[in-house]
């Protein structure tokens, strides 16, 4: 092929979008040398890199219970890492090595505050670190690191993709959050309780965080096409949606396969 990298941002929920991508990307034979991601998207990036195909993934994102996985609602030990760890060797290689595409993953050094691209060795300890949401899930100690959420810092890796030696990157961007519906401000307005809740208004806080810094790093590391999926109101909570979610994904590709040809296949 054309030697291009798949990079699939982070967002929870948002994230099973990717699977509708790739759908569309397999069934027209634009497949990628090199995968990279973080979060949800590390996760989808890695049975991606598996040789996993995108009706496989939509049945495994059809069945799992991403809530019992994945549960990103901010608290103390809300999750135990062992429900994670037994669902990824179930379905993944133990290491990097052992996948079919090289893949690069995302996380956090909580430690340093720097960001951590992660290649080689394990990867099963690699995708806990860059899923670990910061409040929900525990750190991942790696070397002398304490490894989190990749997409503190680094929400599309496209540099990540540079660095495996992709020569033209294609990116899924499911950060930015949509405005909140019209009728909804109304009514907080109305009642002159303009309060999300101390929960919501911490993830819509750091959504909005990402969304900016994703816009800032994809100016400095510019796509050769860049997706971003409609998904309205599925936040990174709504794990219910993954149909929606996942036919947001097939629509992006969709509306965008003329030029995914011409630039990378």
């Amino acid at each position: 092929m054309s030697g291009y990298g798949l990079v699939l941002g982070g967002g929870g929920a948002r994230g099973l979008a990717h699977v509708g991508v790739w759908q569309v990307l397999e069934e027209r034979g634009v497949l990628p040398d090199v995968v990279a991601g973080t979060s949800m998207g590390g996760l989808v990036g890695a049975f991606i890199a598996a040789g996993y195909s995108g009706d496989e993934l939509e049945r495994i994102s059809r069945s799992v219970s991403w809530r019992r996985l994945l549960d990103l609602r901010p608290g103390p030990g809300l999750i135990r890492t062992s429900s994670l760890s037994a669902w990824l060797t179930h379905h993944l290689p133990p290491t990097f090595e052992e996948l079919r595409r090289p893949l690069a993953i995302t996380a956090t050094d909580m430690l340093s505050g720097r960001a951590v691209y992660l290649t080689r060795g394990d990867l099963h300890s690699a995708l806990r670190a860059t899923t670990a949401y910061p409040g929900a899930l525990e750190p991942v100690p790696m070397d002398d690191m304490l490894l989190s959420d990749g997409g503190i810092l680094n929400q599309v890796p496209v540099d990540a993709a540079l660095f495996l030696g992709a020569r033209r990157v294609l990116a899924v961007d499911v950060t930015a959050p949509d405005p909140l519906e019209l009728h909804e401000r109304r009514v907080l307005l109305w009642k002159r309780e303009a309060n999300l809740g101390p929960l919501r208004a911490l993830r819509r806080s750091v959504e909005i965080m990402q969304a900016q810094l994703t816009d800032a790093r994809i100016s400095l590391y510019r796509p050769d096409v860049l997706l971003r999926p409609q998904l309205g109101d599925i936040d990174l909570m709504n794990f219910n949606r993954a149909a929606q979610a996942t036919q947001a994904g097939r629509d992006a590709a969709l509306s965008e396969l003329p030029r995914i040809r011409a630039l990378l296949g």
